[in-house]
């Protein structure tokens, strides 16, 4: 891919953050989760991500099933807490594809933008990427994002949204609330943390 502004301005955006930028990759297959075939999307996924900048935290594998994928997407953003979640995989156009709607179920808010530059940015060159369905929006602090199914459509969609994760993780670190000071009066002690509730969609 050509080095554009928005690229330099995202590599200068690396080097602000004090940390490096955690991600979540999850290959959504029945084939693959059953051991049938090798995965190949989800490690080329994690393998396109500088290193210097970014830790690939997680790499799984989950069936073409609707609650798998909700679980998984959730427990990435709820309980790992990490700042990017990426699918690739099940947001196509046959029956088993549930990728966009198992995670639309658990978004609170969406990011249309970056799956519509998915849909059209290879538009001429790589067409079938405008069938695929995915969406992208905000659960918790993590920001997810449904990637075609295919390696080369999958990487090729990652190159259009790199540029862009970095401010959101900026935008979001700076909002996060700094945790409670320990209480030495309270009953029991208090721990710092709110009290941890089920999150909505989670249906392990």
């Amino acid at each position: 891919m050509t080095t554009t502004t928005s690229t330099v301005t995202a590599a200068i955006s690396y080097a602000a953050e004090p940390r490096a930028i955690r991600v979540a990759v999850i290959t959504v297959s029945d084939r693959a989760y059953q051991g049938i075939y090798k995965d190949e999307s989800g490690p080329k996924v994690a393998a396109a991500f500088p290193a210097d900048v970014y830790e690939v935290a997680i790499q799984r594998i989950v069936p073409d099933e609707a609650n798998a994928i909700s679980n998984e997407i959730v427990r990435c953003a709820e309980i790992e807490r990490v700042d990017v979640i990426l699918t690739t995989g099940g947001a196509g156009c046959s029956p088993r594809d549930v990728t966009p709607e198992a995670t639309f179920k658990i978004l609170q808010r969406e990011v249309v933008g970056l799956s519509d530059a998915i849909r059209l940015s290879y538009r001429e060159t790589h067409p079938t990427l405008m069938l695929s369905r995915g969406v992208s929006g905000i659960r918790n602090q993590s920001l997810v994002v449904n990637l075609p199914g295919s390696p080369e459509n999958a990487k090729l969609a990652l190159e259009i949204i790199l540029p862009a994760l970095p401010h959101f993780v900026k935008t979001v670190r700076q909002q996060r609330r700094p945790p409670r000071k320990t209480s030495t009066n309270s009953p029991g002690g208090d721990s710092g943390f709110p009290k941890q509730t089920k999150p909505r969609g989670y249906n392990r």
